[in-house]
């Protein structure tokens, strides 16, 4: 039998329709979570969402683009209006974005690669946090990427927004920390998810010759690592960058 150590528990989780979001949000529905399942591919979040409640999960599914404050304000009311509270909140969004060499980088590239993977996360711990200060608790955690602590070339905007989300956690985390709210991130290693379809297949060799377990993660070792940050059991760990990465990167 199942541990169901989130029962009662409301989740979001962003970038829910795929890949490590997907795993995360049928590994907190399968504990006992009420789960929102959002993301800009509406066909995705529903499917997520469905797989949930033939499994006997409870789940909502919403679009909303991240990157867009008014459509961040309504998903965040539909889930208060639909579950009246949010104890947990995953950030799960990101996108690679073109690449190559900065040289030839455009500058619509990187400005939409930072619209996603960093202000989106902004705008969703905006609009969410005010609730978990109400309520004096929460649990925030933001999927990073080893890329943010080891940067590959041709990737530089990527790269940059994952750093970014590492100082963001750490810094949002001194903030709320008196407001007993949790505010921790994974990084991840290379991971087998839809995400790797951007890359050519020379890149992914490349980058999975880098890990010392001589293989890529599956999104379920992500989402195990997500739900323990998620848990009592991490009450005293914030402000934290869990490496996910099979010895890759160990710092």
């Amino acid at each position: 039998m199942c541990n169901k150590r989130f029962e009662g528990k409301v989740v979001v989780v962003t970038g829910g329709g795929s890949g490590m979001g997907r795993a995360a949000c049928k590994k907190f529905a399968e504990e006992g979570a009420k789960v929102a399942v959002v993301d800009i591919d509406i066909k995705r979040a529903e499917k997520t969402k469905e797989e949930i409640k033939t499994e006997g999960g409870e789940a909502i599914a919403i679009k909303c683009d991240i990157s867009t404050a008014m459509d961040v304000k309504k998903m965040v009311e539909q889930v208060l209006n639909n579950y009246g509270k949010i104890d947990i909140l995953v950030n799960c969004v990101g996108i690679l974005g073109q690449v190559g060499p900065v040289w030839e980088m455009s500058e619509e590239n990187w400005d939409r690669v930072m619209s996603v993977n960093l202000k989106g996360m902004f705008l969703v711990c905006k609009e969410v946090i005010p609730h978990m200060i109400q309520r004096k608790k929460g649990k925030i955690i933001n999927i990073s990427s080893v890329a943010g602590k080891d940067p590959n070339p041709n990737m530089a905007a990527y790269d940059a927004s994952k750093a970014g989300v590492i100082a963001f956690t750490r810094a949002l985390a001194l903030e709320v920390a008196h407001y007993n709210i949790n505010v921790n991130c994974v990084v991840p290693g290379i991971t087998e998810t839809p995400f790797l379809g951007q890359m050519s297949e020379e890149e992914k060799k490349r980058l999975a010759s880098k890990v010392p377990l001589r293989r890529l993660a599956k999104p379920k070792e992500i989402a195990e690592v997500i739900l323990f940050l998620a848990s009592e059991k991490a009450s005293f760990v914030t402000g934290a960058a869990w490496n996910v990465t099979g010895g890759r990167c160990p710092y």
